[in-house]
């Protein structure tokens, strides 16, 4: 038997800080969490036999699209300027995301600020990409399967 399911982003609750992310930008990446290393690697030595090296690094990058207009975008406009300030640990904050469709999703505790958007100013709104990095991502596992 066919299985038949649906999709929204209505669905997605992510939070910077516990706020409710707000404003995000169309498209189908509004929201992406790009692991920082493979999952590992694997060696084949020179008489064909093979190891694979598992890595420890569960560091990922997280960009959050969002219109000029969101709160969202305030709150990391004023997040930049306490780690800039700051320049130390206490400059992190958390951020979690969660599909309440499938279960994925994922969190971490202690996220930075690597890229800041570009301001472009002209006919039509143009999207505010925020890049956040953290060294310890903690996916969810998907409750669909």
């Amino acid at each position: 038997m066919a299985t038949t399911s649906a999709y929204s982003f209505i669905n997605v609750s992510a939070t910077v800080d516990g706020q409710q992310v707000q404003g995000a930008w169309d498209g189908d990446d509004a929201l992406v969490v790009t692991q920082g290393a493979d999952a590992g690697t694997g060696l084949i030595g020179a008489d064909g036999s093979g190891i694979f090296s598992i890595s420890s690094d569960k560091s990922a990058s997280i960009s959050i699209k969002l219109m000029h207009t969101s709160a969202t975008h305030r709150l990391l406009s004023q997040k930049l300027k306490r780690q800039q300030s700051l320049g130390s640990i206490g400059a992190a904050f958390p951020f979690s995301f969660i599909d309440a469709g499938s279960g994925e999703g994922g969190s971490a505790d202690k996220c930075f600020i690597q890229t800041r958007p570009t301001d472009s100013k002209g006919k039509n709104a143009v999207v505010r990409e925020w890049v956040l990095w953290t060294a310890d991502w903690n996916p969810e596992i998907p409750n669909n399967g």
